[in-house]
C-alpha cells in the first residue's frame, strides 16, 4: 500500500481537464491511500471521485513564499510515499520536496529537474491535448494504460437552488430559456470585444427570442456591464457565483458562447452545447472536451494558435484572429447548434 499525494492544477480549465485522468488513476489504485492537494474552489470538481481524500488550500496560500511554507508544512506530517505533480512549476515541486514526499514525479521544466525522482520529458507529449498530458503522467508512474472519460461536474441541489435564486433576482424568466456567455477572456489576445458580444446578444434576443446571461468573475463585471448596456434581456451576473453555482447556471442554459476559457470547460462539464471562439489559444491542446461544440477559428492565418497573451502584431495585422470572427458567423453557429438540439 502506498500513500500518494497528487497536486492538481491551479486554474479552472486545467482542473477540469485533469479530472478524468485523476479519476481513472484513483480507480485503479484501490489498495492505496490517495490524497488530492487542491485549491479550495476546486472541491466541486473532484469530490465525486470515489475513495480520494481532498486537502483544500485557501487562495491566500496558493502562490508565493506563503504557499511554499504553508503547503509544505501541511503535508509534512503525513509522510507521503509518492507525489504526482500535475502542475509544471518549480514551487510545486519544492513544496513536495520540503514536505518530505519520498518519490516525486512530474514533467521537467522551470528549473525543477533536481527536485524530481521520476523526470518526464514534456517533449514526449507535444501536440497532445492537455488531458492526455495529465493521463501520460499517471501512466508513466503506474506503468499501465488508463481509459479516461470527458470531465463532468455533478451539480448538487443547493447550488441549483442558489442559481435559480440568482437568475430570478436578476429578473430572468426561466421558462423562456437563455444563452450564457463569458464576457471577457483573461488574456488580451483572446478578447473578441464587448461591442461584438453586445451585437450578438441583440441578435439572440431579437431572432431567437432567448435571453442572454453573462457569467464570470467579479473582475469581469464591468466588461459585462459594457455588453449589457441598456438591453432589457441581457443579464449580468458576473461576480455572483462560485464555481459550482456557475456550473448550475450553465446547466440551465440552452448553449454557451465565448472564448476557450475556464467557463467554456465548465459548460462542457455540465454537458450543454458550446460555440467556442478560438484565436491565440491552441484548440488541439486546450479546447473543451465535448462532442457537442463548434469551434470558430481562422486557421488560414499563419500566426493562429500562437498561445501568446498579448498580440505582437501591428496595424492591420493586430488581433486578426479575433477581428475576422464576425457576429453573423457566431450567430449562425449558435442558431445551427440550437436547431440541432430540437428532436
Amino acid at each position: 500500500m502506498s500513500k500518494i499525494i497528487i497536486r492538481t492544477p491551479n486554474h479552472l480549465g486545467d482542473s477540469l481537464m485533469a479530472q478524468p485522468a485523476v479519476a481513472a488513476f484513483a480507480a485503479g489504485r484501490i489498495k492505496d491511500d490517495i490524497y488530492l492537494l487542491i485549491p479550495d474552489w476546486a472541491e466541486p470538481i473532484y469530490r465525486s471521485i470515489p475513495d480520494v481524500l481532498l486537502i483544500l488550500v485557501e487562495g491566500q496560500y496558493l502562490h508565493g513564499m506563503k504557499a511554499i511554507n504553508y503547503q509544505s508544512e501541511l503535508i509534512k506530517k503525513e509522510k507521503y510515499g509518492v507525489g504526482v505533480l500535475l502542475t509544471p512549476s518549480f514551487s510545486s515541486a519544492l513544496i513536495f520536496y520540503l514536505g518530505g514526499v519520498k518519490r516525486r514525479i512530474g514533467f521537467k521544466g522551470d528549473g525543477r529537474r533536481l527536485l524530481l525522482h521520476d523526470v518526464l520529458d514534456p517533449g514526449a507529449v507535444v501536440g497532445r491535448h492537455r488531458s492526455e498530458k495529465y493521463r501520460y503522467i499517471f501512466e508513466k508512474y503506474g506503468k499501465q494504460r488508463l481509459e479516461i472519460d470527458s470531465p463532468r461536474l455533478t451539480v448538487m441541489n443547493p447550488a441549483l437552488e442558489k442559481a435559480e435564486d440568482i437568475l430570478i433576482d436578476a429578473g430572468i424568466d426561466l421558462k423562456k430559456g437563455f444563452v450564457s456567455m463569458a464576457p471577457r477572456a483573461v488574456a488580451a489576445s483572446r478578447r473578441w470585444g464587448s461591442a461584438n458580444y453586445g451585437a450578438l446578444s441583440e441578435r439572440i434576443i431579437n431572432e431567437l427570442d432567448l435571453d442572454v446571461v453573462l457569467v464570470g468573475a467579479k473582475n469581469e463585471f464591468e466588461a459585462g456591464r459594457e455588453i449589457a448596456g441598456d438591453k432589457k434581456r441581457v443579464f449580468n451576473i458576473c461576480g455572483k457565483t462560485d464555481i459550482e453555482t456557475a456550473g448550475a447556471v450553465l446547466s440551465m442554459a440552452r448553449l454557451f458562447a465565448g472564448n476557450d476559457s475556464g467557463l467554456a470547460h465548465l459548460a462542457a462539464a455540465v454537458d450543454i452545447p458550446l460555440v467556442v471562439l478560438s484565436g491565440a489559444d491552441d484548440p488541439k491542446e486546450t479546447s473543451p472536451l465535448s462532442a457537442n461544440k463548434k469551434v470558430i477559428i481562422k486557421d488560414h492565418l499563419d500566426c493562429i494558435s500562437c498561445v501568446k497573451n498579448d498580440c505582437p502584431k501591428k496595424n492591420d495585422e493586430f488581433m486578426r484572429c479575433m477581428k475576422e470572427i464576425t457576429v453573423s458567423e457566431v450567430f449562425d453557429a449558435i442558431r445551427d447548434k440550437l436547431s440541432s438540439q430540437i428532436t
